[in-house]
């Protein structure tokens, strides 16, 4: 008998950092997703090498293929397009073995871009066309994509009229459904370039100036850069020099400041490494996991045999009596339970309903480590709470809570305040606050849209039922109070 739980324990330790890398690589793809939103592109690249590898040697291809993915946005990001076209087309070739038609989508949307800013016309038509016959599940982005790069392909093309009907109509589109500040910008940044294009340089300041009103809003360095660049170039187009030489100082040290070129150099030499040391090929086939998932399968296989053989075992011996320590007692809760028990969330789709009983009672007082999720149930359950903590009208209520996120979710509220907490490292109030902030400071900044109503009718809109919170909770997150914040905008 003795001999019998040995080998299952080797065995278990054989099979356990098989088991390790398969569910760490969902939460690594996950937090190099928040740093690369949060534009820490350094960390980011770092940490989407280790959940490559992790998903290399787990047999993970989707989520092997979408970290390429993003590597590839990294480096067009940092204005590496050749290398960002090589990790796109590989991404692509592996999109293309595994037959996911959303991921090819993804991987058309960034080839006409790379091509766009190569100005290589015929790729960039040939990819456009590619990515209108595969459209992404995800309609919205889809629809917008398809105006955005139509209007780039046909700028390219020196069809302006074109150009700039497209461009307006996804900014139209990127408003009316609220699809947030990064889709504006983008479009505000292309009406303003055809507009000085085509002599309109009022207009084309006028953009200029929201975008930047914009990106102060946001706090982003990287906006704010490079809105100092399309200054820097409309002035320059206008003639008036000393100005753009210093918005283009201004966009060299907020770039800068924004992506610390050193550090984001020394994770590219890790990921190149990492690539040479792969066999031709092997960074899309990944052939070495079919061997892998073989010993894998082998090793459970012979696991099941043992459990069986242990259980058979342990049914024909004879059952000693419970008996507690010298001294001590048993406690069992109220089903004959012992209590030390802890109790796992159930398995299948996240957010699935609880087993009938005592669940709920039960983890109100059990450890963190009762609630389990997967990996990658935690990655899924993350993009939705990201998805639907990003509508503006959803958080904008007075009543909204973790546990009406949980209940939108179709989850718990276990489950979204511990993934909350596994991948942005904060609370769902803190999550919460820092979301409707954001767009009240984006709201305080324009002027345009927002000039006639007051801080009291912005807070109220969003959520907040007292001056006093909403000033408390702006000042932590922008160091500032709202009426000096819209003052300086």
């Amino acid at each position: 008998m003795s001999k019998r739980v040995s080998l299952l324990f080797i065995l278990l330790l054989a099979v356990a950092p098989l088991w390790a890398a398969a569910d760490s690589a969902p939460l690594l793809k996950a937090r190099a997703d928040s740093l690369m939103n949060s534009g820490q592109y350094s960390p980011a690249l770092e940490t989407y090498l280790q959940a490559l590898k992790e998903a290399e040697n787990s047999g993970k291809r989707q989520l092997f293929v979408a970290c390429i993915g993003n590597i590839a946005n990294i480096y067009a990001i940092s204005g590496e397009y050749e290398r960002s076209v090589h990790y796109n087309r590989m991404g692509y070739d592996a999109a293309q073995q595994l037959a996911d038609s959303d991921l090819m989508g993804k991987f058309l949307i960034n080839s006409v871009g790379l091509y766009c800013a190569l100005s290589d016309l015929p790729k960039a038509r040939e990819q456009l066309t590619l990515m209108e016959q595969h459209p992404l599940s995800d309609t919205l982005l889809w629809h917008y994509y398809t105006m955005h790069y139509g209007g780039l392909v046909a700028r390219l093309d020196h069809d302006h009229e074109r150009a700039q009907l497209l461009c307006q109509q996804a900014l139209d589109y990127v408003r009316r459904h609220r699809m947030g500040s990064r889709y504006e910008l983008s479009q505000l940044s292309e009406m303003a370039s055809l507009l000085m294009q085509s002599g309109q340089k009022q207009e084309a300041m006028a953009c200029l100036r929201r975008h930047l009103a914009m990106t102060d809003s946001i706090g982003s360095s990287e906006q704010q850069a490079e809105s100092c660049r399309l200054l820097a170039e409309a002035y320059e187009k206008m003639g008036v020099k000393d100005t753009a030489m210093f918005y283009m100082g201004m966009y060299h040290t907020l770039r800068d400041s924004a992506i610390d070129q050193r550090q984001l150099a020394a994770a590219k030499e890790k990921l190149y490494q990492y690539e040479s040391s792969l066999s031709e090929g092997q960074i899309t086939q990944l052939n070495q996991q079919v061997n892998r998932q073989w010993w894998l399968l082998a090793a459970l296989a012979i696991l099941a045999i043992i459990s069986v053989i242990i259980a058979s075992a342990l049914r024909k011996a004879p059952k000693a009596p419970l008996s507690p320590p010298e001294g001590g007692t048993i406690h069992h809760t109220p089903d004959n339970t012992p209590a030390s028990k802890t109790i796992e969330a159930p398995s299948g789709a996240v957010g699935g309903a609880s087993p009938s009983g005592t669940v709920g009672g039960a983890l109100e007082g059990a450890d963190r480590a009762a609630i389990y999720l997967s990996p990658e149930q935690v990655a899924e359950l993350a993009q939705r709470i990201d998805k639907a903590m990003s509508d503006v009208q959803v958080i904008s209520d007075p009543d909204f809570s973790l546990q009406a996120l949980a209940n939108r979710l179709e989850s718990n509220t276990k489950y979204v305040s511990y993934t909350i907490n596994q991948v942005h490292g904060k609370t769902f109030k803190t999550l919460l606050n820092e979301r409707r902030i954001e767009e009240a400071a984006r709201r305080l900044a324009d002027h345009e849209h927002y000039g006639n109503i007051t801080i009291q009718g912005i807070y109220q809109e969003l959520g907040y039922n007292s001056a006093a919170a909403f000033i408390q909770a702006f000042k932590k997150i922008k160091g500032t109070t709202p009426s000096q914040y819209q003052k300086n905008a």
